[in-house]
């Protein structure tokens, strides 16, 4: 039980890779808050941990782009588990699209779910960190985070900010004992890559859970020697589109 009496939250926790990371997180001790736009899935995901795993677990429903809503996450988290001492930036959105039919709608659509949220969220969780000389932050990017390739600029783009954003950040925390991370997830069989298509080879494709185990053995103290840094979590299977 190394994460007993911890607080985490994860954004988009009901479904998916976040789904598997906050009910891993649980199994390792931590009590959840989970923060989704899905009512359902969050109450899946929260009567799952309080039930069947006997951890304490809250769920919070509102929107990573606005600012309210995750000021009132954070105040919620605090309330009722207690001071965040473990932060995942896991919520995503893909769009794949030759860029110059791409509108600016779409492209800004993608950055403040994929970059935007992660700063509104660091933000809120920061200075609590840092006041208690401890704490985690996983920031999930992808496998296309690291590489260029046709019909998804905006979602690289976003991905490779989650990186950089990551190693920034990490090394400025360093001095508060707050360690930061990316995760750069390859091909997983998720709701999300499901959605891009009903023909595609899964072939290699990792499944939730183990991107999950990445995520969560990031959080033990037994790395805590790993910060401001990417970790690359690509499994056997070929990006969609290469």
């Amino acid at each position: 039980m190394e994460l007993q009496g911890k607080v985490a939250l994860v954004t988009g926790g009901g479904r998916g890779i976040g789904r598997e990371t906050c009910l891993l997180l649980a199994k390792h001790g931590a009590k959840v808050a989970v923060f989704s736009q899905s009512e359902t899935e969050m109450l899946n995901t929260t009567n799952y941990i309080k039930n069947e795993i006997g951890r304490e677990a809250i769920y919070v429903e509102g929107d990573v782009r606005r600012e309210d809503d995750v000021k009132k996450a954070i105040r919620e988290t605090n309330m009722k588990l207690g001071s965040i001492d473990i932060l995942v930036n896991n919520a995503g959105t893909m769009l794949i699209k030759p860029f110059d039919e791409t509108t600016v709608e779409e492209w800004d659509y993608v950055q403040d779910i994929n970059i935007r949220a992660l700063f509104l969220f660091t933000r809120e969780v920061v200075p609590q960190m840092k006041k208690n000389r401890n704490g985690v932050i996983i920031n999930i990017s992808s496998i296309w985070g690291t590489k260029g390739g046709p019909d998804r600029s905006a979602y690289i783009t976003s991905k490779y900010a989650a990186i950089g954003f990551s190693k920034a950040l990490g090394e400025e925390l360093k001095p508060y004992n707050v360690r930061v991370n990316a995760v750069c997830p390859g091909p997983v069989d998720t709701r999300m890559t499901n959605d891009l298509g009903p023909d595609l080879n899964k072939e290699g494709w990792l499944q939730p859970i183990d991107i999950a185990n990445v995520i969560v053995d990031l959080c033990l103290p037994k790395s805590v020697a790993v910060t401001a840094t990417a970790v690359e979590a690509f499994g056997g299977g070929r990006p969609v589109g290469l």
